[in-house]
């Protein structure tokens, strides 16, 4: 009976969750007991895309003028026949719940394009993603040229990455293009494959969003290695 009664005082310490040390007794015979904390739940600090498989759940098959599938650790964007050349493929999933790029002072978000036979594909990365009429892009086409845009209810700021295509500040590659962004404090920079853009940096306003994605207008680009890390919130 003294045993049992030690023990559930024990147990009840041990549920406050917190390290707790001292002297209890049951029936007059003093144990001492320590009580170690439960540790938190691990905290997801990055996100990793492999497209090894579709567990994040990637828009597959044709949509409108577009089809998209899963093959060779890559994201394929085929064009249909007839599309309209004003209107890109777009797809996006919703990052993880404890990744919110508009809480943290610091991110990265990084992803690897490449065309078909050599060629630089008209594509990017989406960010900060709601809806098709709520996000912002990082392009290249192949005039060696950047477009960065932040898009509200489909309306872009005609002062504040406006969208407009302007030099990369050097020559894409034919093979493959990576893509990075960062956030620093309240600045965001933007990155081709290494070297930041010449319109780079920008203050950073908030997104209407918290998705991840690409938009394709260019029949066979492939995504690859896309990766997001936040730091401190």
């Amino acid at each position: 009976m003294r045993f049992a009664v030690l023990i559930w005082a024990v147990l009840c310490f041990a549920s406050a969750g917190k390290a707790q040390t001292g002297t209890y007794s049951a029936t007059g015979d003093w144990v001492y007991v320590k009580i170690k904390p439960t540790p938190p739940p691990a905290v997801i600090r990055s996100f990793e895309e492999d497209f090894t498989d579709n567990r994040n759940r990637w828009r597959i098959g044709q949509r409108g003028a577009y089809s998209y599938d899963i093959s060779q650790k890559g994201y394929r964007v085929r064009k249909m026949a007839g599309a309209d050349p004003q209107t890109p493929a777009f797809s996006y999933i919703p990052l993880p719940p404890a990744i919110q790029l508009n809480k943290v002072d610091t991110f990265s978000v990084q992803v690897d394009i490449t065309g078909p036979g050599g060629q630089i594909p008209d594509a990017g990365l989406l960010l900060g993603v709601r809806d098709s009429l709520n996000y912002c892009h990082f392009r290249i086409n192949n005039k060696h040229q950047v477009s960065i845009k932040y898009v509200i209810n489909g309306l872009s700021y005609t002062i504040y990455m406006r969208g407009d295509y302007v030099p990369a500040g050097g020559r894409l590659s034919t093979t493959k293009n990576t893509l990075t962004v960062r956030k620093t404090g309240e600045q965001i920079h933007f990155y081709l494959n290494n070297r930041e853009v010449p319109t780079s940096p920008y203050q950073f306003r908030q997104y209407q969003g918290n998705g991840i994605g690409f938009v394709a207008n260019t029949d066979g680009t492939v995504f690859r290695n896309l990766t997001v890390g936040i730091g401190s919130e």
